[in-house]
């Protein structure tokens, strides 16, 4: 396939990480034509990095963090503007075995689609499951894995920003992602454009595409609840500590938003049934653990109140909150002294 090919990706303050997944996209069997790195304003010496060791890479740096939808925002608008074919998105934190690309484009030729995805490995060499179909008339998600031994592909309608690979039709057809969105759910909210705009099972889960996951998951508490099996069918949820507790306040906000998108109302119910319940969960363990609940309170009820709202603003800077947290220790230890 003679497509042009622009892969970006994604980085804020990884520099390790994201030289490997650099390494990956120029060792790729059928390699990228160009790749993009947007930086979201890094303060660990990225953009020097990039001229010294990855002169060949083109770089956009950002005047301020956006947050990932932000920058494949950006990433996609760079890639669209230049003429090509189809953009490849990944985050720094990920890096595609050797025939990945070749893969994907293999399973455009044979599916026909226009929008296709890698199989993502974690650490321990699951698959990691988030791709999806939307069974309307259940108003329910159906994960879905690709068997590498038994089928090329399979159709889904929900993917990650994990390795995308999204032809410039669909991008002209359903516009950019919006970087009020930030991070986490922005992905699956772009997919739901997609569905809504170009069709159900516009995505196809290539089988024998492989990303591999740098990162290990997300450290925090696990627990389960018996609200969230009701509503879910899975019981088990996750607590982030203090430092990473911002990503949870952009996902309480943003979920709102994709049911928003689906216009699922007898779900959206559920959801809110579904929020309420994981505020005073994090409230519970949040004292239990000594973390800083009135912190954590503040930010999940306004993250909780906007996607009542349907509000779609950048509300909640990760620097701004860390601040915060830090402000908060600091007065802390002075009383206690």
């Amino acid at each position: 396939m003679s497509d042009r090919v622009c892969a970006v990706v994604v980085t804020f303050n990884r520099e390790a990480l994201l030289r490997r997944c650099l390494n990956a996209l120029l060792d790729q069997a059928r390699p990228p034509d160009t790749i993009l790195v947007v930086d979201n304003a890094s303060t660990d010496g990225t953009g020097e990095f990039l001229a010294t060791a990855f002169p060949e890479v083109c770089a956009v740096r950002l005047a301020k963090n956006i947050g990932g939808a932000g920058g494949f925002a950006e990433g996609l608008a760079w890639a669209l503007a230049r003429g090509f074919d189809w953009t490849w998105l990944m985050d720094d934190d990920v890096t595609p075995d050797r025939h990945c690309l070749g893969e994907l484009l293999e399973v455009a030729l044979a599916s026909g689609k226009r929008v296709l995805a890698p199989r993502r490995l974690a650490q321990d060499g699951q698959d990691c499951a988030n791709e999806a179909i939307l069974v309307e008339a259940a108003q329910r998600f159906e994960l879905v894995r690709a068997d590498p031994l038994r089928e090329p592909y399979r159709l889904v309608d929900l993917f990650t920003f994990e390795g995308p690979l999204i032809h410039r039709s669909v991008i002209e057809a359903v516009g950019l992602p919006d970087p009020n969105h930030f991070i986490r759910s922005d992905d699956m909210i772009y997919a739901i454009r997609i569905n809504r705009r170009c069709g159900p099972l516009s995505c196809a889960l290539a089988a024998r595409a492989v990303m591999q996951k740098q990162l290990p998951p997300e450290q925090g508490i696990t627990a389960r609840s018996r609200v969230k099996a009701w509503i879910t069918g899975d019981a088990s949820y996750q607590v982030l500590g203090d430092a990473d507790h911002w990503k949870t306040v952009y996902d309480l906000r943003n979920r709102h938003i994709m049911w928003r998108e689906l216009g699922w109302r007898r779900r959206r119910f559920r959801l809110l049934v579904m929020h309420l319940g994981y505020i005073g969960a994090d409230l519970v363990h949040a004292v239990r653990h000594r973390w800083n609940w009135a912190l954590r309170l503040k930010w999940n009820v306004v993250a909780f109140g906007l996607g009542l709202l349907g509000r779609e603003t950048m509300f909640l800077d990760p620097e701004a909150y860390r601040a915060q947290l830090a402000g908060t220790r600091r007065a802390r230890t002075e009383r206690r002294s």
